[in-house]
C-alpha cells in the first residue's frame, strides 16, 4: 500500500517561548527523535514515503543535506492547515497519508510501526491512536478524505475531519499516555519543573 508519511515540524511554539523543535532533549533537538524512528520505518517499507514539512530554514537545510524530502512552508505561521496542504502537495498514487508531529518525541518506534501496519492491513479510510479515551497523533487518512483535508483553512487541523467522521475511524490503543504527550510549554520537558525548583 502506497503511503505518504508526513512529519509536521512546522509549529509556531508560541506557548514554549522559543523554537521548541530545536530545544535539546537528551542531547538532540526535539524534532530529531521521532523523525529518526520514522526514517527507519520508511526505509523498511519501500511503499512508505517520508515527507517533512517545516517553516524553519535551519531544519530544512539540515534535512536536505541528509537527502530527506522536505517541504518548506512559510505559511505555516498562519496555521496548521497550510502545513497539511504542503505535505500533501503533489500527492497522486498514494492510497493514504498519515500525519505525525515533531513535538511528540516520546512516541516509540514500535507504536508507530504497529499503528501504520494495522491501518495498512485494515486498508483504513480513517484512523488515529487513542489512550484512555483521548485521541491523539498520528492520524491516518485514506484517499476518500484527501479533498476534505485540502479544504481546511487557518489553524484547522486533521482532527476536524476526524471528528466529522468519527464513526468511520479505526482506533489504535496506546497504553502509555506519555507516548502521545505534546511538548507545548517548557515545563513539559523532562526535568524542567525540578530544575526550576532547584534554582529558587
Amino acid at each position: 500500500m502506497k503511503i505518504r508519511v508526513i512529519y509536521l515540524a512546522s509549529g509556531n511554539s508560541r506557548r514554549f517561548g522559543a523554537n521548541k523543535l530545536l530545544y535539546s532533549l537528551n542531547g538532540r533537538p526535539m524534532y530529531r527523535h521521532l523523525l529518526e524512528r520514522l526514517r527507519k520505518l520508511c526505509r523498511e517499507h519501500e511503499d512508505w514515503e517520508l515527507v517533512v514539512v517545516t517553516q524553519y530554514p535551519e531544519i530544512m537545510k539540515r534535512l536536505q543535506e541528509e537527502g530527506i524530502n522536505v517541504r518548506f512552508c512559510e505559511e505555516s505561521v498562519h496555521g496548521v492547515s497550510w502545513s497539511i496542504k504542503a505535505g500533501m502537495e503533489g500527492i497522486k498514487e498514494e492510497e493514504a497519508c498519515v500525519f505525525f508531529v515533531a513535538d511528540q518525541p516520546f512516541l516509540r518506534e514500535e507504536t508507530a510501526r504497529n499503528f501504520l501496519e494495522t491501518m495498512e492491513q485494515k486498508q483504513a479510510e480513517l484512523g488515529c491512536v487513542i489512550c484512555q479515551g483521548e485521541t491523539g497523533n498520528p492520524v491516518w487518512f485514506g484517499r476518500k478524505y484527501f479533498e476534505e483535508l485540502g479544504s481546511l483553512g487557518g489553524d484547522q487541523g486533521g482532527k476536524k475531519v476526524l471528528n466529522r467522521h468519527r464513526e468511520e475511524a479505526c482506533f489504535y490503543s496506546v497504553k502509555e499516555a506519555r507516548e502521545l504527550k505534546d511538548i507545548d510549554i517548557l515545563e513539559d520537558m523532562p526535568g524542567m519543573v525540578a530544575n526550576r525548583e532547584e534554582k529558587k
